[in-house]
């Protein structure tokens, strides 16, 4: 090869490497905003916009989705945190920084040894199942909903948020409702809203709103549901006085008393006649009507199915109050396996939305404590996975770079807990890796002590979905080795 042929290829893979770097290195700038955020004594953000409006949150999903950026790869990394979040409620900080690290060995090792990307991505690939596998082998079931670990997963979830502890309790009650009751699902089995003032823990499904005329409930004996969607003003199908005719009698015939509905319009004569014929009417918004779809396990039907002859679908409820102070309409249906609503409320809007965001936190905690078990919190199960995978490789003799970059990001989370706890994390995790599995450190005494046994905690399923979430990160970016501008399409441009 010439020395020309020989510079030219120099300069590429120049090139190559300073776009890794650049998109590394957005990653990482990213990490560092939410980093000092995690664990029990994590830190604030306080997020301004242009308006001046705050919003003070340590909740790293909060943070990233609030941050302007034109970085591509900034951008993509707030998209897969948000599906971290749709996904399992949590572990989105934890999934970032994870990333990071993992991204920052894997262009130590491309630049240093010139070893191809796909190289490392096929090794990654290779030690991931062996870290799950190490997970689900360590994870112990929770037996039931009375189990003490329950509580615990809940504590650990909220701990490091706003009133984390009293909201970690109010949970708490409301699981323990729940278990008089077949349902498991807890993010539709507990009803959430929010409002300013203060917490209410409500017996029931709680709804924002009064029936338009609250006397027709004292005539109501057997409550009996329909939740019919859009809207409700006539004519729909043919004419007025038709379509009226045929909704009553669809309403009557399957003997619904209770219609709950967004609709925006309602035909006031319809209205008139469903009221003197003594069934309810409670409108809601969209997002009301889907969470009670949810919680009561009952599809809504559209107006206009009404009138094809369609039986409506229905549930009967064991009854139905009034709260006029805090104005809820009380639902309670233990049939459907929702027992409790947790009203949270705040002395501002923001903070009452920084502690509906714990509140939900908290729940999926316990949702997906019981559905996959649990594993040490503080970092220590990721920092035991390291740990097997560097005994993996001594065992069978081999060294694969892909298991160095997977060690590095599953090292990261117990050595960030404790820099953020004002402990040198990487001494104190070197000293915890020497311990035997399960073994983490008491941020309050800086004694070692077994994580589980002390109650700390994490659900195995989030722990799983934010190793993923950090290895789809990492490889989605070593394997890119350009970043383009695209140039719009002529089509779109002389569409504009």
């Amino acid at each position: 090869m010439s020395n020309e042929e020989t510079k030219q290829g120099q300069n590429v893979r120049n090139i190559e490497l300073s776009s890794i770097a650049n998109n590394v290195l957005a990653a990482v700038g990213m990490a560092d905003v939410v980093r000092t955020t995690l664990g029990p004594r994590g830190l604030d953000k306080l997020l301004v916009d242009q308006l001046g409006n705050r919003v003070i949150t340590n909740d790293g999903y909060t943070v990233l989705v609030s941050i302007k950026t034109n970085h591509p790869v900034s951008r993509l990394l707030v998209e897969i945190a948000e599906r971290q979040q749709m996904s399992v409620g949590d572990g989105t900080t934890s999934a970032v920084i994870m990333a990071a690290e993992m991204l920052k060995e894997g262009y130590r090792i491309i630049s240093e040894y010139n070893i191809h990307p796909t190289k490392i991505i096929g090794e990654i690939d290779e030690g991931l199942p062996i870290i799950q596998n190490y997970l689900k082998a360590s994870a112990i079931s929770i037996s039931s909903l009375h189990d003490p670990l329950l509580f615990r997963v809940i504590n650990t979830a909220t701990s490091s948020k706003l009133d984390g502890k009293f909201i970690a309790e109010l949970i708490a009650k409301a699981v323990d409702l729940l278990d008089k009751t077949e349902r498991k699902d807890f993010r539709h089995g507990i009803v959430l809203l929010r409002r300013l003032g203060d917490d209410l823990f409500i017996n029931g499904i709680a709804l924002e709103h009064l029936p338009i005329d609250v006397s027709v409930l004292e005539g109501i004996k057997a409550p009996t549901i329909c939740l019919v969607k859009d809207t409700l003003k006539l004519p729909l199908k043919d004419k007025e006085e038709d379509d009226r005719t045929q909704l009553i009698s669809t309403f009557e015939s399957s003997k619904i008393n209770i219609i709950i509905t967004n609709a925006p319009e309602i035909d006031q004569s319809l209205r008139l006649a469903l009221t003197t014929r003594g069934i309810a009417i409670i409108r809601v918004s969209t997002e009301e009507l889907e969470l009670l779809s949810k919680a009561l396990s009952l599809k809504w039907v559209y107006g206009i199915e009404l009138l094809n002859n369609v039986s409506p679908p229905i549930t009967q409820i064991d009854s139905i109050d009034i709260n006029e102070d805090d104005e809820l309409t009380i639902l309670r249906s233990p049939k459907s396996g929702v027992v409790a609503t947790l009203l949270i409320g705040g002395v501002t809007n923001e903070t009452s939305k920084e502690r509906m965001r714990t509140t939900t936190d908290g729940i999926s905690a316990a949702h997906f404590a019981m559905e996959g078990g649990v594993v040490a919190g503080g970092g220590v199960a990721e920092l035991n996975c390291a740990k097997y995978l560097q005994k993996y490789m001594a065992e069978k003799g081999i060294q694969k770079p892909g298991f160095d970059v997977l060690i590095k990001g599953l090292e990261s989370i117990s050595r960030q807990i404790l820099d953020n706890s004002g402990y040198n994390g990487y001494e104190m995790a070197l000293k915890i890796k020497g311990k035997p599995d399960g073994m983490g450190v008491d941020i309050d005494s800086g004694n070692f002590i077994d994580m589980v046994q002390h109650g700390i905690v994490d659900p195995l399923v989030t722990k799983i979905s934010a190793i993923n979430v950090a290895v789809h990160i990492t490889k989605s970016i070593l394997k890119i080795d350009r970043n383009l501008l695209k140039v719009e399409d002529k089509q779109d441009v002389s569409t504009s």
